[in-house]
């Protein structure tokens, strides 16, 4: 049986930070150095999460034996 994961392992971490970054690049109260790290944040964040998701779906079918 596998150890239990920290939820820094998964997905929903980097999206929930892609929420929270993109929310402080909209935020007009922040500084615009702020919010332009913020934005790239975002943008890694969601990249991210991309990235493993379809990862996960590819390791998916391939263990399947799909593809």
């Amino acid at each position: 049986m596998a150890g239990k994961r920290s939820y820094l392992d998964t997905p929903g971490y980097p999206a929930f930070l892609a929420v929270v970054a993109l929310w402080a690049a909209a935020s007009s109260g922040s500084p615009l150095c702020v919010r332009v790290l913020a934005g790239i944040t975002a943008a890694l964040a969601a990249g991210h999460s991309a990235v493993t998701l379809v990862g996960r779906r590819r390791d998916r079918r391939t263990a399947s034996g799909d593809g």
